[in-house]
């Protein structure tokens, strides 16, 4: 079975770029306690603290799924509501070797 893996890009309003990485970084431990998550990393880029990519491996779309309904994951979302400069854009990939 091949795992699934996410690129999430996002774009925060200017000054609000540590309100961003904040929360992103809160994610990162319950995330990776999900049952079904392979892997969740998180970049930000070097010289614009406003742009940062996740990338997310789960087992299946099934954990994927599960994790859309988390409550850390709810809580992250609606924080961002007010961060974000635009919504996330999110591609998916799957592992085929």
């Amino acid at each position: 079975m091949s795992t699934l893996v996410l690129d999430v890009r996002f774009t925060a309003k200017p000054g609000r770029g540590e309100d961003m990485r904040e929360v992103l970084l809160a994610m990162i431990e319950p995330t990776l306690a999900e049952p079904g998550c392979v892997g969740y990393e998180l970049f930000f880029h070097p010289t614009d603290s406003t742009r940062a990519v996740l990338l997310e491996e789960w087992v299946d779309r099934a954990a994927l799924m599960a994790h859309f309904e988390t409550p850390h994951l709810k809580a992250c979302i609606t924080a961002m509501e007010d961060i974000l400069a635009e919504p996330s854009q999110m591609r998916q990939f799957i592992e085929i070797a």
